[in-house]
């Protein structure tokens, strides 16, 4: 983690001088420095990865891909969403988050289908 921030820290800190000169230089290198940074740290979840999948085991696989794909839905949001942030585009970074949000509830809706149907039966009787 030591590693991450202080390339996060210096790719900020180059950023920042590069800004005042040429903005496209700088956020190209924040986006890449960015990208790298987590490619870095997805290299690291692979046992969390693991563990998840021998912790919901009995869960069908269908859940599980549903689980990853609003997961993933969610972070590449979120990363677009700053990246445009950053680079001065509001509008389009809350357009970002909302077109995300609607792709994790198109992902999920199936599934909550399927738990409504599952209370009603519930409460009906």
């Amino acid at each position: 983690m030591t590693g991450t921030a202080v390339c996060a820290l210096c790719a900020a800190a180059f950023g920042a001088l590069l800004k005042k000169s040429n903005r496209e230089v700088s956020l190209l290198l924040t986006a890449g420095a960015a990208a790298l940074l987590l490619l870095s740290a997805l290299e690291g979840l692979g046992p969390l990865f693991f563990q998840l999948e021998t912790a919901v085991a009995g869960l069908p696989g269908r859940y599980w891909k549903v689980m990853l794909k609003t997961a993933g839905l969610a972070l590449v949001g979120q990363f677009t969403s700053h990246a445009c942030k950053d680079a001065g585009e509001s509008a389009l970074a809350f357009t970002v988050e909302l077109a995300a949000k609607a792709a994790i509830l198109a992902a999920a809706f199936p599934i909550l289908m399927e738990l409504l149907g599952y209370l009603g039966e519930i409460l009906g009787g």
